[in-house]
C-alpha cells in the first residue's frame, strides 16, 4: 500500500458512491414533489406532512416518517445548502469511513437527528431536511479530527474548514434568530454522528486489523439501534 495517506484513502475507498446516491435521492424526491404540485420555493407545513414529514402525532403513527423527514426539504434553498454542504463534507468522510460505516453514520446520525427534533419543535411543527444527518457527517469529522489527529490528511482538510464553519455557524445562527430552522435536529445529529465515529474505525483500520474493524462497526450499530429504541420509547 502506498504510503502517501492522501493515496492510501484514495485507494482503500475508491468510488464515494453513497454520497453521490444520497444526493441524487434528495434531488430526485423535491423535482417529484414540484412536478406533483408542491411549491418550489415554499411548500406549506401541511403539503410536507403529507409527503412524509417529521412530527409527533404522525410519527408515533407512521415511524417511517423518521427517515421519510430526511429526503424532504422546504423549498430549494433549503436543498440547494444541504446538498452543498453534503457534497462537500460526504466525500471526505465516506473517504475516511468507507462506504458502509458512512451509511451507517449518515442514517444513524439522520434518525438521530429525527428523534430529537419530536422531544422539541418536531412536537408541534412540521420537521423536513437532511441537515440532522449531515450535521452527523460533520460530527463524524470532528471526531476523525480531535481524536485521530493526524488521521485526515491536510490536502483533504484545507478545503473542508471554510465549508464546515459556514454550514455550522449559518444553520445554527439561523435556528437561534429566526423561525422555522430545526436546531434540535442538527444538534441530536451532531451528537449521534460524533458518537458513532468514535466507536467506529477509520477505513484504515479495515485494511491494518479487519476483525477489530468489524466488532467497532457491531458495536456502533447496536449502540445507535438501543438508543433509537430508548428515544422512541420515551415518546410514547
Amino acid at each position: 500500500m502506498n504510503d502517501d495517506p492522501l493515496l492510501r484513502l484514495h485507494q482503500l475507498t475508491p468510488k464515494t458512491w453513497v454520497t453521490y446516491s444520497i444526493v441524487a435521492i434528495n434531488v430526485a424526491v423535491w423535482v417529484a414533489c414540484v412536478a406533483g404540485g408542491t411549491s418550489a420555493l415554499s411548500p406549506s407545513g401541511a403539503d410536507l406532512l403529507a409527503l412524509g414529514g417529521n412530527r409527533l402525532a404522525e410519527t408515533l403513527a407512521q415511524p417511517w416518517r423518521l427517515l421519510s423527514a430526511t429526503v424532504l426539504h422546504a423549498g430549494v434553498m433549503h436543498l440547494a445548502l444541504n446538498m452543498w454542504a453534503l457534497w462537500d463534507t460526504g466525500r471526505v468522510a465516506e473517504r475516511f469511513y468507507g462506504n458502509l460505516q458512512f451509511l451507517v453514520l449518515y442514517l444513524g446520525a439522520g434518525l438521530a437527528g429525527s428523534l430529537a427534533s419530536l422531544f422539541f419543535t418536531g412536537r408541534v411543527a412540521v420537521s423536513v431536511g437532511a441537515s440532522g444527518a449531515i450535521f452527523g457527517v460533520v460530527g463524524a469529522l470532528l471526531a476523525a479530527i480531535w481524536l485521530r489527529p493526524g488521521s485526515l490528511p491536510a490536502p483533504l482538510l484545507r478545503p473542508l474548514r471554510s465549508s464546515l464553519l459556514i454550514y455550522v455557524g449559518v444553520s445554527l445562527l439561523l435556528g437561534f434568530t429566526v423561525g422555522g430552522v430545526d436546531n434540535a435536529a442538527h444538534l441530536g445529529g451532531l451528537l449521534a454522528g460524533f458518537v458513532l465515529a468514535a466507536v467506529l474505525d477509520g477505513r484504515p483500520g479495515w485494511d491494518d486489523a479487519p476483525g477489530r474493524a468489524r466488532l467497532r462497526l457491531a458495536l456502533a450499530v447496536a449502540l445507535g439501534a438501543a438508543c433509537a429504541v430508548f428515544g422512541w420509547q420515551m415518546l410514547r
